[in-house]
């Protein structure tokens, strides 16, 4: 299991999170229960074409009862960083796994495996959602193959209306990824997080960007130990901070160039303000935003972004 995929299912084991998916994408209403969901195991065994012993790991999956003393059903969540064009015969062959472990374990009654595709890339899915836009073969011949269709969610496309209708920390996630395909400030939100820490890990993974977990992490944790909110926009700040600190060693540099004092505090004060300039840029922070926010002029935003962008941020 790639890394981006664990850290998605840190997120996703959370009951409230797992629910709030499965509630407002497929069944799109109140129908899933917190109290219902029991973890299942991830791993399973199969016997390969050549009699090899394979193991095969799923992102997430979990029982579910609603109340009775057995189970309903088996979901699962599969999280894409890439798209996969043979992601039909791979639920496929998930899903039968839980069947024949149904078999295995000889239980009473069969139960339905529900499996569900979050598309976490910024491009819509346009790869085969069943196995009859998988296979070629002819019109004749597609009546005597079986099919099996997915269902997969573009979390980056998502309407609004829907991610309002998110009641856990993922409606979070899907903000940041459709806004940051959109071009938009990523970080637009005061609605706090319950499972910050497991949220930036997400961010970081998914957009490779490391200073989401080792700056964001850190810096919320402060703010949580102060009794302050942690919130998307406090993300931001954090992150921030790290083009204030870049800033200021370029501005220091630059200063120390020109040999005197008023030089270094002039280049204190132009790589103070520079970095943050840079930065907000750098987070998806449209021109209008940094100039409202920085109450600075349009044309010093656009120097800084377009004349001296800073490599290494």
């Amino acid at each position: 299991m790639g890394k981006k995929d664990l850290t998605g299912k840190q997120l996703e084991e959370y009951a409230d999170v797992f629910v709030d998916i499965y509630n407002h994408l497929l069944f799109e209403k109140e129908y899933l229960q917190e109290k219902g969901l029991q973890n299942d195991a991830t791993q399973s065994v199969y016997h390969s074409e050549n009699g090899e012993i394979r193991f095969q790991d799923r992102d997430i999956i979990k029982k579910y009862n609603d109340g009775t003393n057995y189970v309903i059903a088996n979901f699962g969540i599969e999280n894409q960083a890439v798209i996969d064009k043979t992601m039909p015969i791979r639920v496929m062959h998930y899903d039968a796994s839980g069947y024949h472990k149904q078999m295995k374990e000889k239980a009473a009654s069969v139960y339905p495996v529900i499996t569900i595709v979050l598309n976490l890339t910024e491009k819509r899915w346009t790869a085969p959602k069943s196995v009859h836009e998988l296979v070629t073969m002819n019109e004749k011949m597609k009546q005597y193959v079986q099919d099996y269709q997915i269902k997969v969610f573009d979390i980056a496309y998502l309407p609004d209306k829907i991610i309002e209708s998110f009641k856990s920390d993922f409606k979070e996630i899907a903000y940041f990824l459709k806004r940051k395909r959109q071009g938009k400030n990523p970080f637009d939100s005061t609605r706090k997080l319950k499972h910050y820490r497991e949220v930036l890990e997400f961010m970081s993974a998914f957009t490779q960007d490391k200073r989401y977990r080792e700056l964001g992490i850190a810096y919320l944790e402060e703010v949580e130990k102060k009794g302050g909110e942690v919130t998307m926009c406090r993300v931001a700040d954090a992150l921030v901070n790290q083009g204030i600190s870049q800033g200021i060693s370029q501005g220091i540099s630059q200063g120390i160039q020109q040999g005197i004092q008023q030089g270094m505090e002039l280049g204190r004060k132009e790589g103070f303000l520079d970095g943050r300039i840079q930065m907000l840029a750098d987070l998806g922070y449209q021109t209008e935003d940094i100039v409202e926010k920085l109450h600075v002029s349009r044309e010093l935003v656009e120097r800084v972004i377009y004349e001296h962008p800073y490599d290494d941020i």
